[in-house]
């Protein structure tokens, strides 16, 4: 999935598990807030770091969920 709203909303649900965050070298400013206000913290733990296509940093993470109920 991609964009502020949409990852808002299956954040609101509890239904992410696994985050790949793609950064590109170019500042556009404004737009709406990637994550915006959470009811709670999440936890993630970092899985993976790497470099694509020579410039664009991808960073993929994945959600620790407590396992007490």
């Amino acid at each position: 999935m991609d964009g502020g709203k949409t990852i808002q909303s299956f954040l609101k649900e509890d239904l992410i598990d696994k985050v790949i965050i793609t950064q590109f070298p170019i500042l556009l400013g404004g737009g709406t807030p990637l994550f915006g206000m959470l009811k709670q913290p999440l936890k993630f733990t970092l899985t993976d770091n790497k470099v694509v296509l020579n410039e664009l940093l991808q960073t993929s993470y994945q959600r620790k969920r407590s396992t007490s109920p």
